[in-house]
Formats: C-alpha cells, structure tokens, sequence
C-alpha cells in the first residue's frame, strides 16, 4: 500500500500510469473532474492498447471540459468509452485491472497531479486481493455504470454551450456587481440531473437506451464508408447512416440470427465484450470482402434507401395518400417483421401471401387513430420532423395519449426516422441492438 500525496512525497499519478498501464488488463476510472490539460490516462491507454471505460461528473458547471468528450468521440472506438454520471459522481478512482488501483483526492486536470495539495491510497493487486477489495470495486463501478449515460456529439455541443453560456454569466456578473445587482441563468442539460419520479423511471431507461446505440451507430458509421471497409458494390454517395444499418444487418442474420438463432445473441456478446473493437474489425473485413450473396443489402442501399428518404420527406409526408403510405411503409424492416407475426383472423384474411399479409396490416394502420385523433401521417410527420429531442418525440410516439398509435413500436419509429434522416440518425431497431450487442457493443433494447 503507497500513500499517494503527488509533489509532497513525489508519489507521482503520473509515474503509476505509466508503470501500471502496460501490465493491466484493462482501465476503468471514475473521476468527477476532467481537464484537457491532463490526458496522460487517456494516452497511455492508446499508446499500450488497452481498452478504457471512464465515468465522468455531468452538471452544469461543466466538470468534464468538452475537449475531454471530444478526445473520445473523436475515437470512436468501442475499446474507449466515455459516459457521464449526474451531479451525485464525486469519486476519484482509477483501477489498473490485474494490477492495481488508486483511490484518492484527485482529479484528472494537471494542478491535481502536480501542484495541489492531494491525498490518496496506491493499492497492488495482491493488496486488493487479501483485503478482498477486487470484488468492492467491482460492486462500485457496476453501480456507477448503472448511473451513468453514454456521450454524443449533442451532449459535446450541450458543454460548448454550456462553456458559453457560463462565460457569458460571468461576465454580465462583473458588470451588474458594479451596480449592485445579481445576474443568474440556469441551463437544462441533455442529461437530467434532476430527482425524477417512479413514473418517469421508464423514459430515463429508454433515453439512455437511444443514446447508446445511436452513438455506436454514428461511430460505426464514420469507419464503415472508409475506401478500406466500404464494398465495391456500394456507391460512396451512398448516407453513411443506410451503410452503418445494413453492415450491422449483414453481420447478424450471417453470423447471429443464421449461424445459430436468437437466442445466442449474449453468447456472442460475452464472447466479443473484452474485444470489441478486434470483434468489430474483423466484421469490417468481411464486410468489405462481400464473400455472400448480398443481394438483399443491395437492393435495401441502392433502391429502397433513396426512395424511403424520398417519400419521407417533410413535403412528401404532409401530401401521401394510402397506396403511397403502403407501399412506403411496406419497405421498412421492422414494419415487414411485425406483420408477419400478425394472425390471418386478426387481418381479415384466409390464405395470404407474405406481401397481402403486409398490405393488409398496413392497411390497418392507415385507418387507426391516436386516443386524440391523430393519424399515422400526424405521427409519422411529428417524430421525423418534429422539435426538440429526437428521444423524446419517439417516446410519445409510443407511449402518449395524443401521438401513439396500435401496432407502431420504437423499433418501427427509430427505423423509419433513420431511413428518413440517415446522416442524422443511423437507422435503429431491435435487430441493430442484437447485432451490436453481438458484437460486444456495451448497448440494450428498450
């Protein structure tokens, strides 16, 4: 056991880092405050390969400086992974996996490593052992993680702004303290901070649910167009987002769903979790290589994907008749899969065909209403093109008295604004979460 006190003792985190990186297995740390001035965390994990989790405070004093964020996102790699943990997030530990751990005062800003006045514990792993503190630690970033939601290029505009919006509070400060007078101004942030009910307990859940596969996905996006990864057969102008889906679509019913079925999708993911990034590299590959009949990602990228973004246009939407709307519609993933589920009683029908089947459940869709008498079109155009988070505009699609509608789910909505706004929002249901996961993506369905 070391008493770490950084300047006074010369019991540097500096010099742990660099020691204990190259042996550890792994780094996971939760550290409150974050400053671009101190990545050497950071570095060392990328210099010696090693996979990183770090947990940071989210509030709207902005503890984790937006260059932090950046360092990660710019990665976009599922082997470094960044998620915020609301105002309760006050620790300061950073565990060496197999090798160590520290746990102490400070933060990850250069005055906490070299010039503050700092107190904390080095503990080796045989130390962590005897005093059986593996399986504490454990427990303790279990919760953590449990608290914490995932970064996203909104949440780092979210901290510009919020950057902003605090420079310019002290600034008006210093000018109304010359008159005596006080200024406040308060900024909602994208991760909620606040007590939030029983009742509201499901939103959060799903919220944080979105957030994590849509980052993934826009991560996954920006290296699968790549010359190295992207197919001879797909068009660079192809969205990004339309290549991320059908890539993930691809994997899964070769590798997940065809190799073994549903239910093996968590074997794959425990078997791909400690490599994620390998797991992912190697799908890239095969991907590129597009030693499979291919025919039906082919025809989803060059044909239905243009005229999906099309027809769901604002324009397009506001003016779309039945027979558009169907055969629209018919087009969409999840929509195919619900159908085909549904009972022949239950869709008037006999004997159908696979493509009357779909017709007919789409059929009924267009004649449904919301408890508050809003159609298909209403919703469809309010969760596309709608304001304000994109999360919460889906949630009501669902689960609101005036915007849900039978038979469409989150999968059907998070999908369909996918094919609408692709280089915004990769397409997303639960088919993309089981492939991801298979991958060993750190994501969950709703």
């Amino acid at each position: 056991m070391t008493f770490v006190a950084g300047p006074l003792n010369k019991e540097l985190l500096f010099n742990h880092t660099h020691a204990n990186t190259p042996a550890c297995s792994e780094v996971i740390a939760a550290i409150a405050y974050a400053n671009s001035d101190n990545l050497h965390l950071f570095e060392a994990c990328k210099t010696h390969g090693k996979n990183l989790t770090f947990y940071g405070r989210y509030d709207k004093t902005v503890p984790i400086q937006p260059a932090v964020v950046k360092w990660f996102l710019d990665k976009a790699s599922p082997s470094f992974v960044c998620r915020m943990v609301p105002d309760i997030l006050h620790a300061k530990v950073i565990w060496w996996r197999d090798v160590g751990a520290y746990i102490g005062s400070a933060n990850l800003t250069d005055r906490a490593w070299n010039s503050n006045i700092e107190a904390g514990t080095y503990l080796s792993q045989d130390e962590l052992e005897s005093l059986d503190l593996i399986t504490e630690l454990q427990r303790f970033f279990d919760v953590v993680e449990l608290n914490s939601q995932p970064i996203s290029d909104e949440l780092y505009r979210h901290l510009l702004s919020l950057v902003d919006m605090r420079k310019a509070i002290y600034r008006a400060e210093q000018e109304f303290e010359k008159r005596a007078n006080r200024f406040y101004a308060e900024g909602k942030g994208l991760i909620d901070v606040s007590s939030a009910p029983a009742v509201e307990k499901a939103y959060s859940n799903f919220e944080r649910s979105w957030r994590e596969s849509l980052q993934v996905l826009r991560d996954i996006s920006k290296v699968v167009v790549l010359d190295e990864f992207r197919p001879s057969w797909i068009p660079s102008s192809v969205p990004v987002g339309a290549q991320a889906d059908q890539f993930i679509h691809a994997y899964y019913y070769r590798f997940v769903q065809g190799h073994r079925g549903n239910q093996y999708v968590e074997e794959f993911h425990l078997k791909n979790q400690a490599s994620p990034q390998l797991a992912l590299q190697e799908a890239l590959n095969w991907w590129k290589r597009s030693e499979f009949d291919y025919s039906d990602e082919k025809k989803h990228l060059l044909d239905w994907a243009p005229r999906l973004q099309d027809a769901l246009s604002q324009t397009s939407l506001r003016k779309m008749d039945k027979d558009t709307f169907i055969e629209t519609l018919s087009k969409v993933h999840a929509v195919r899969d619900y159908a085909g589920k549904q009972s022949n009683t239950d869709l008037g029908l006999t004997t159908p065909s696979y493509e009357e089947k779909l017709a007919a459940h789409l059929s009924q869709i267009w004649d449904l209403r919301s408890k508050d008498g809003k159609t298909i079109l209403d919703l469809l155009d309010y969760v596309i093109w709608g304001t304000g988070q994109i999360e919460k505009r889906i949630w009501d699609g669902v689960k609101s008295t005036r915007w849900a509608i039978p038979k469409i789910g989150y999968s059907t909505l998070g999908e369909i604004v996918g094919w609408a706004r692709p280089n915004e929002y990769p397409p997303r249901n639960d088919r993309s979460i089981k492939g991801l996961r298979a991958l060993g993506q750190r994501v969950r369905g709703v």
